[in-house]
């Protein structure tokens, strides 16, 4: 088993080069080709809007609503809009931006990487007031996201909710004593949030039906999460291999998540067990941390195949995007993402993906033709990864129909979507 350095960010650079949705697409939208930047810069003319994000994850640790985040601030912002981030503050990370407002936080010591926000203070307050805010959109249920919905309320501004976590599907990894109250909170929380807020945003069509079966009733609209497949030039593989000490000859399947039981990896892990046995010639890299992590590598050191896996901590997001495609294959053993963005930036990387048909990845992977859905079943998966590693040419050709799929889930479509929903929103309530 091999580890990388300590910390929320690799510190060592990696060696090398590092240094409109269409028919296909499976989240139910109208044929409409892609946006240009002649289409892009027009919506500049438009009046500019002052929108605040209240989010309890954002950088430097890349979760998905982080990236999220982070790519719809920049975008908006180049179309000329005041764009404001609200988030817990993180120790020893220097915001790019001035309109990153930090609210006073604390990192607990098993999970470093997502700091918890303290109550709003007087002083943060203040100047959320002097922003003059026309949108305010939330990203979460818990203490920034609950006080953005109520800050929308006392000043009687539209809040959007963006429902990207199922809550509810976390539970089940939860203590049995803990489970009945932790589930009935979870919905009473979901449930309240949504239907006070003006309306809902979803990732995907699967998780529009969950939140409907929640009882959700205010309108929910699709808003996928964007890729730009221009971010995502490679690195070489011998370069990542050089980094991370992986032996040349062994085929890299990569893991990009967090490290918990939320996660699925412990059946990844069994599942790898399978493909070890059958071509030894494999290598499983693992980038993202969690409060298990310290769990599963006592669980790979007591394996024959410890040596065939590396540990590979958080990355910065400009050197993650450098990874996917010097990989070979994207495995995503989740059951419960509503959004799986790592699964579109494997896509827009070039790399197939083999996942669990469930929720997210079935609106996202189309099986046997960029990608293979299985079952939750040890042996399906592990059959599946084998078959691409014994396929060279399948894959490729696999990779190829992935990244231009990617194209379909571009950012400039989903913040042009959501700039429409915040320009109807304001209209309706003014």
């Amino acid at each position: 088993m091999r580890l990388a350095s300590r910390g929320v960010a690799c510190p060592a650079r990696l060696g090398g080069v590092l240094g409109g949705y269409t028919s296909n697409d499976k989240c139910g939208n109208r044929n409409t080709n892609s946006t240009t930047s002649k289409d892009y810069a027009k919506i500049k003319t438009r009046s500019t809007l002052r929108i605040a994000f209240f989010t309890d994850t954002y950088l430097p640790t890349p979760t998905g609503t982080a990236v999220v985040v982070e790519t719809y601030r920049r975008h908006l912002a180049k179309l000329g809009h005041d764009v404001f981030v609200i988030a817990p503050q993180f120790a020893k990370y220097k915001d790019s931006s001035k309109n990153i407002i930090r609210v006073p936080s604390v990192q607990l010591p098993n999970r470093p990487e997502t700091p918890l926000a303290r109550p709003i203070t007087g002083r943060v307050l203040r100047t959320i007031k002097k922003l003059d805010l026309d949108i305010i959109h939330t990203f979460s249920i818990y203490s920034v996201g609950n006080f953005g919905l109520e800050f929308a309320k006392k000043t009687r501004r539209p809040a959007i909710f963006t429902m990207d976590a199922l809550y509810t599907e976390h539970i089940k990894y939860y203590r049995d004593i803990f489970k009945p109250f932790a589930r009935s909170w979870y919905i009473r929380q979901s449930r309240r949030h949504a239907n006070q807020s003006t309306c809902v945003l979803v990732p995907t069509p699967s998780a529009r039906r969950l939140v409907t079966k929640l009882g959700v009733v205010s309108p929910v609209h699709i808003v996928p999460a964007g890729v730009d497949v221009s971010d995502f030039s490679s690195t070489t593989p011998q370069a990542l291999r050089d980094h991370f000490n992986i032996p040349a000859g062994q085929k890299i399947l990569l893991f990009v998540g967090r490290l918990d039981e939320q996660s699925n990896i412990r059946f990844l892990l069994r599942t790898f067990r399978e493909v070890w046995y059958k071509d030894e010639h494999v290598h499983l890299l693992l980038i993202g941390r969690g409060p298990q992590e310290d769990i599963f590598q006592k669980i790979v050191e007591r394996e024959p195949f410890g040596d065939n896996v590396t540990f590979g901590g958080f990355m910065p997001k400009g050197e993650l995007n450098k990874v996917y495609g010097a990989c070979d294959l994207f495995l995503f053993p989740c059951t419960n993402a509503t959004q799986a963005i790592v699964i579109l930036e494997a896509m827009a990387s070039g790399l197939p993906t083999v996942a669990i048909n469930r929720l997210a990845p079935s609106d996202i992977v189309h099986d046997n033709e960029d990608g293979f859905l299985t079952p939750l079943n040890e042996n399906a998966f592990s059959d599946r990864i084998i078959y691409l590693l014994r396929n060279p040419k399948i894959r490729l050709h696999f990779g190829r129909v992935a990244r231009a799929r990617a194209k379909a889930f571009s950012t400039q479509n989903s913040v042009l979507r959501l700039l429409n929903i915040y320009q109807k929103t304001l209209k309706h309530n003014g």
